[in-house]
């Protein structure tokens, strides 16, 4: 590895382990919007295996997407 590329390596592992805190912290309120978003599909009246799948595929984040 070049010197400029070892720098730039670890000034990006610096900034990554800088965010890791953040990241985990948002953990938890992200299961629960994702849970609460499949509930709530249910309660429309998506079936399970419905509602699972469009979770999985959207994430908490509804609408559609664009990788279909």
């Amino acid at each position: 590895m070049k010197p400029h590329e070892r720098a730039e390596y670890e000034i990006a592992k610096a900034t990554m382990e800088k965010g890791v805190p953040a990241m985990l912290g948002a953990y938890p309120s992200i299961a629960k919007l994702t849970m609460t978003y499949y509930k709530e599909l249910v309660k429309e009246g998506f079936n399970e295996q419905q509602a699972l799948y469009i979770v999985a595929k959207q994430g908490y984040l509804a609408g559609p997407t664009s990788s279909e």
